[in-house]
C-alpha cells in the first residue's frame, strides 16, 4: 500500500524517522534505513509523492493526516492506463484489437517457433563479415531483484563516414531477423553504432559458426564458409566495408595508385582470406596482420568480383574511374 501525506504530516514522519533510526539528517537517514536520499527528498518533499506505508511505524500512522491511499502497483496501472488512453484516442478500439492479436501472435511465435537461418544467404554472409570486421556480441547479465540477462549484437562505425553502411545493415538485420534496430552515437566521439538483441542469434554464431562472445580473440571463419569461394566473397566484402581501407598513393608521375589493405589482429582469419583470393589469381601482399593489394588491375578486380556497398570505398573507386576516363 502507498499513502499520500500531507505536507505537515511528511515533515512529522521525517522527524520521527530520523529520531527512532539517530540520524541527524537525511543523508545519515537514508544511510541508516538504506534508502537512497533522492528517493527519501522525493518522498518527504514532494508534495504529490506517494509513500510505502512500510516505512512509516505502526504507532505514528494514526497520528498523520492521510490524504489517499494506493495499491502498491498503483503508478504502473496509472501509467498504462494513460499509455492506453493516449492509443484509444489517437488509433481507435479497432486497431488496439488489431494490435493486441498481432501482439499475441508475434509472442506465441518467438516461444514456439525455431530459430532459422540461411547461412547460404549473401546477405547474411555480408552482415556475418561485418560482425568480424567492426561487430561484437555481448551476454550479460545482472540482479535487480530479479536476474537479468541482456543479448545484444552490435556493429561499429565512424558517424560521418560509415552512417550510409550502418544504416544499410540497419534495413538487413530486419529483413533477416525481424528485429528492430537501434541506433547510438557514441558521446565525446565520432563513432557510432548500431545495436539489436537476439540470444538465438548469439549462441547460433557463437557454436555453429565460432565466433567469440565478448573479446575478439583467435578470429577465425567457419570452415566451411572459408573454403567455398561463392560464400567467402561475401564475407570478405562485409570485412572490407567495416575492417578495411581503400586509398591512393602518388607515383613518380604524380599519378593516382589505388591500395586496398586489410589490416587486422587475426593473423588466421586473414590466412583463409589470403588462400581463397590467391585461389582467384589475386596478387596479395600478406604479413601476419595485413593484407594489401596495389594497382588498377587489382582494384578493378576487386569491385568487379567482391565490391563494396560502403560508400566511402565505392564513392573512391567511381571517383578514381571517372578521373582515369577524363585523362
Amino acid at each position: 500500500m502507498r499513502i499520500l501525506l500531507t505536507k505537515h504530516s511528511k515533515s512529522k514522519l521525517c522527524t520521527q524517522l530520523k529520531k527512532q533510526n539517530q540520524a541527524s539528517s537525511l543523508k545519515e537517514l537514508s544511510i541508516r534505513i538504506n534508502i537512497p536520499k533522492s528517493t527519501l527528498e522525493n518522498w518527504f518533499y514532494n508534495t504529490k509523492r506517494y509513500i510505502p506505508e512500510k516505512i512509516i511505524p505502526k504507532n505514528l500512522i494514526k497520528k498523520l493526516e492521510i490524504l489517499d491511499k494506493q495499491q502498491a502497483n498503483w503508478g504502473n496501472k496509472k501509467g498504462g492506463k494513460k499509455t492506453y488512453c493516449t492509443i484509444l484516442k489517437k488509433y481507435g478500439a479497432e486497431e488496439i484489437k488489431k494490435r493486441q492479436i498481432a501482439g499475441g501472435k508475434a509472442k506465441n511465435k518467438k516461444t514456439t517457433g525455431k530459430f532459422k537461418i540461411d547461412i547460404n544467404s549473401p546477405l547474411f554472409l555480408e552482415f556475418y563479415g561485418a560482425l568480424l570486421g567492426d561487430g561484437w556480441l555481448s551476454a550479460l547479465s545482472y540482479t535487480y531483484k530479479t536476474k537479468v540477462n541482456l543479448w545484444w549484437i552490435g556493429l561499429s562505425g565512424n558517424a560521418k563516414l560509415d552512417k550510409q553502411y550502418l544504416m544499410y545493415h540497419k534495413k538487413n538485420v530486419n529483413t533477416l531477423f525481424k528485429r528492430k534496430v537501434a541506433v547510438k552515437y557514441k558521446k565525446d566521439s565520432k563513432g557510432m553504432e548500431i545495436i539489436f538483441s537476439h540470444k538465438q542469434l548469439i549462441l547460433f554464431m557463437n557454436k555453429r559458426l565460432g565466433f567469440p562472445i565478448g573479446k575478439k580473440i583467435n578470429l577465425k571463419i567457419e570452415k566451411n564458409i572459408a573454403e567455398n569461394w561463392e560464400k567467402m566473397k561475401y564475407v570478405i566484402k562485409g570485412i572490407f566495408d567495416t575492417d578495411g581501407s581503400l586509398y591512393f598513393d602518388k607515383t613518380p608521375a604524380k599519378k593516382a595508385y589505388p591500395i586496398i589493405s586489410l589490416h587486422m589482429k587475426a593473423p588466421h582469419l586473414l590466412k583463409q582470406i589470403n588462400k581463397q583470393l590467391l585461389s582467384k589469381n589475386f596478387k596479395v601482399r600478406f604479413r601476419e596482420n595485413e593484407l594489401i593489394l596495389k594497382g588498377s588491375k587489382q582494384l578493378n578486380k576487386w569491385m568487379n568480383e567482391i565490391g563494396s556497398n560502403n560508400s566511402r570505398h565505392f564513392l573512391k573507386y567511381q571517383q578514381f574511374i571517372a578521373k582515369k576516363k577524363s585523362l
